[in-house]
């Protein structure tokens, strides 16, 4: 009886922190005016992890589109070349960028006008190996109420 009932409790108790995280991120992402993220993550040509999200802003002046892009390299010193596109266009490159201990982590905005479809991409690679890493997401035209003053 009492392992029934310490089932039934931890049952609701993970239904409940489930409900409560994906309520949350929902929450998140219909309080703001441009939307909310849109993710993708994969593994470089040697496996190696990666993570990239890109979201709509208005906290520029005008709209943004941020673009952020992880590699979890797991150890410091690794050099890479990482370039942030947006519809195939760089707005951000690093041809040395160096790991921490904890990875690679790029977050940058680039200027991006109403109406536009964005796909946002990032290219990297590491430098002693040849290890690539292509990811993309494609952003919908963003919200009329995100930046509205914008062009």
């Amino acid at each position: 009886m009492r392992m029934r009932v310490l089932v039934a409790v931890l049952a609701t108790g993970g239904a409940l922190l489930a409900t409560g995280v994906v309520t949350g991120a929902t929450a998140e992402a219909s309080g703001r005016p441009c939307g909310g993220a849109v993710t993708t993550q994969g593994v470089g040509t040697d496996g190696t992890p990666w993570a990239l999200k890109s979201m709509y802003d208005d906290n520029g002046p005008g709209l943004v589109a941020g673009e952020e892009f992880q590699i979890e390299t797991h150890e410091a010193g690794q050099h890479w070349t990482v370039v942030l596109s947006d519809n195939g266009v760089p707005f951000f490159t690093d041809n040395d960028d160096v790991s921490t201990a904890s990875g690679i982590n790029e977050t940058h905005p680039n200027h991006v006008r109403h109406g536009t479809i964005n796909v946002m991409s990032a290219h990297a690679v590491r430098h002693d190996t040849g290890e690539v890493i292509d990811g993309s997401v494609t952003l919908p035209a963003a919200a009329a109420g995100c930046a509205p003053h914008s062009p």
